[in-house]
């Protein structure tokens, strides 16, 4: 018979998928720090790690999974994260899990209303991400629409749930890294290599003109 005390899951998540940008450590399902910031340009990653370390009183080894939420959401913030996790990975070997930040926001808009809603964040160029959820659970599959027609569903009735301030009518809710965390501890890992912003459209890129000294 194995004696052997099991380790603890001890799981540092970073979410940063809307303004309100967090990290949080969860170990067994309990939630030991969390701290937060309104984005802006002094946002720091290795700063909000360092504050949920020191608050309980952990070291980076005694971190045994990484979590992160992928969005949909602040393209350069989810891309900030990403940086950190793959680097910690690097430093460190840990298993990384991505956790879609519409998942997290579907279970904490459940807690206070566990009815049918739709999620939505600024997808920018006047469209919105969004996606249906019914009690803490996605119901249907992540797509662009106008912002107008969104305007419309919430005028018409349709309750809608985001972490961006512009849009009127809508429930204000921000992704939190320690719900996200929880969410981690069920999610199998991935190649950390591999992980990308929830991103409806194709990326572009347009070559940049010759200079004046190349025309020449």
């Amino acid at each position: 018979m194995n004696t052997a005390a099991k380790s603890p899951m001890t799981i540092l998540c970073l979410e940063f998928s809307s303004e309100r940008r967090s990290a949080a450590i969860v170990c067994d399902g309990r939630v030991l720090a969390e701290s937060s910031v309104i984005a802006g340009r002094t946002t720091s990653a290795p700063g909000l790690i360092a504050a949920v370390l020191k608050e309980s009183g952990l070291t980076p080894t005694d971190v045994s999974r990484l979590a992160i939420g992928i969005g949909p959401g602040s393209y350069t913030g989810i891309r900030r994260a990403i940086a950190t996790v793959q680097g910690w990975h690097l430093a460190h070997g840990t298993p990384v899990v991505p956790v879609g930040s519409f998942q997290t926001l579907a279970l904490l808009a459940a807690e206070l209303d566990p009815g049918p809603l739709w999620l939505a964040a600024d997808a920018q160029r006047g469209e919105w991400a969004v996606a249906p959820a019914d009690g803490a659970r996605l119901t249907g599959e992540l797509r662009l629409v106008r912002r107008e027609d969104l305007a419309a569903w919430i005028v018409g009735g349709q309750r809608v749930v985001t972490p961006d301030a512009t849009l009127t009518g809508a429930t204000r809710l921000y992704p939190s890294a320690a719900q996200a965390a929880l969410l981690a501890q069920e999610l199998p890992p991935m190649d950390p290599s591999n992980l990308a912003p929830a991103y409806l459209r194709e990326a572009s890129f347009v070559k940049a003109p010759p200079s004046r000294w190349e025309a020449e």
